[in-house]
């Protein structure tokens, strides 16, 4: 079913009606529809009216959140100016010009008004999705998975939704669940369009995902469809994606080197860098797995490489003796909040400890040689590229359980749960992604797979990005 989003160049402009005309709110008020225009990405308006049978409404308020998977939401409560009366005009200007909003976010939202007797009344939950309202989209969908892009042809989305659609089935197999929520996957033609809005641009930034969104946003510049990227981005992005859906748990993080490996498994391409592994472990120059759960390090090409190189290999063994029924398990038990150690040994039946040694071995390693892994000096701390900050300096954050808002015809599959603040991981521009068959294993300057540039730092990402275009 073909659907299109917004008209270029105009404001989209629509009213949103609950139940039949009116949303009524406890006793003696009632609110009328909210109108709601967005000019992204700098605003939202939000228009309605309420009426009191009793007292004067004297204040007003008008609440929302951002509706995030996984975890409590933080509510903002901005007092919005009215005339008092027994009708009042309500009207909001959310100023999202200095923010790095994502587009199509879902936004939940309700205005709340004060009568002169003490009494407190409020609207109906309503949930809408920001919406990019500068291009006009198209859109396919289908298996919980929605493409949107513009000024390409029908083609391109409906290549991206195949590979799309064979990646998240695939996912589910390994995985072992269903999405909680469905996934989006928006294109962008070039980095103005996308950097618009950040409120910082990252020029070596060419996709982010936000996984408590559900959302991946990327640049694609090519008209038509390009093989490898979408046999290798796709499939690597969804799996970060997915993975954060299945496994989740504040509690308990999933290891980096687990995250990244497996949505290396996940590509439909071969990275050719399985040669890496052996070597490092015939030379005794493996990195132990446990100095890889934070992250991949800074300021060494050679390392993150073969960090890369390891997780894909690790995530390899680990099917290939445990099945991904066993994959599935330890995944299940991360999500119930388990540490690694515990996830391991409740999954597999081994310790972390000994799958590292099993897994070393197998790779050619000495025998015993990783059983008391010596640490690395390196600092390995995820990035924070582009942090979402949410609201304004007059803005008051308050946890407060979450209500079942209303679904709007927005004609996007509504979200049914939320979660904590996001940092986007991030990738690298399609111009660093070679648009040819992956080098083979004698190629020992193999490319970082598709998803190396989510944990870089921008500092080592330029040098990474400048040394891959010269390639």
């Amino acid at each position: 079913m073909k659907k299109r989003f917004g008209i270029a160049g105009l404001i989209l402009t629509f009213a949103i009606w609950v139940g039949t005309n009116l949303a009524a709110a406890q006793n003696g008020v009632r609110f009328d529809p909210t109108e709601i225009v967005m000019e992204f990405p700098t605003q939202i308006t939000f228009d309605s009216k309420a009426t009191s049978s009793e007292a004067q409404i004297v204040r007003a308020q008008f609440v929302y959140y951002l509706d995030r998977y996984g975890a409590s939401d933080s509510t903002t409560r901005e007092n919005i100016t009215i005339e008092p009366g027994k009708t009042v005009i309500l009207h909001y200007d959310w100023d999202t010009s200095d923010l790095t909003i994502v587009p199509w976010t879902p936004i939940v939202f309700h205005w709340r008004v004060f009568d002169a007797n003490g009494n407190s009344y409020e609207s109906e939950p309503q949930k809408i999705f920001y919406k990019d309202t500068r291009f006009d989209w198209k859109e396919r969908s289908g298996d919980g998975v929605m493409v949107l892009w513009h000024n390409k042809p029908d083609i391109f989305g409906e290549k991206v939704l195949e590979i799309a659609v064979k990646a998240i089935q695939k996912e589910r197999k390994l995985f072992g669940v269903d999405l909680a929520i469905p996934i989006h996957i928006i294109v962008y033609n070039n980095s103005n369009e996308f950097n618009a809005w950040h409120n910082v641009g990252l020029d070596w930034v060419g996709g982010e995902a936000f996984s408590d969104f559900g959302i991946t946003t990327q640049i694609v510049k090519s008209r038509l469809p390009d093989e490898y990227w979408l046999n290798a981005v796709i499939p690597h992005e969804l799996s970060h994606l997915y993975l954060y859906q299945a496994a989740y748990n504040p509690a308990a993080p999933i290891p980096v080197w687990l995250n990244e490996g497996i949505a290396q498994y996940n590509e439909f391409t071969d990275s050719g860098v399985d040669y890496m592994v052996k070597e490092a472990a015939q030379e005794g120059k493996l990195i132990p797995l446990t100095s890889l759960a934070a992250g991949f390090g800074q300021h060494d090409e050679a390392r993150i490489r073969l960090a890369y190189a390891e997780g894909l290999s690790a995530v390899k063994y680990l099917v290939s003796r445990f099945g991904k029924a066993g994959l599935a398990r330890l995944l299940a038990a991360y999500k119930a909040g388990h540490t690694t150690e515990e996830a391991f040994s409740e999954a597999l039946g081994v310790s972390m400890g000994r799958f590292q040694q099993d897994w070393a071995e197998a790779m050619g390693a000495p025998a015993g040689s990783m059983i008391t892994p010596t640490p690395w000096p390196l600092p390995t701390f995820p990035p924070t590229p582009t942090p979402m900050r949410i609201g304004n300096k007059t803005q008051t954050a308050t946890a407060i359980p979450k209500t079942t808002p209303s679904p709007l015809p927005t004609g996007i599959p509504t979200q049914t749960s939320s979660t904590p603040a996001s940092i986007p991981t991030s990738t690298p521009p399609p111009a660093t992604i070679s648009t040819t068959i992956p080098p083979s294993a004698n190629n020992k300057n193999a490319p970082f797979c598709p998803g190396l540039l989510i944990l870089l730092p921008l500092p080592v990402a330029a040098i990474f990005l400048n040394r891959n275009t010269n390639h």
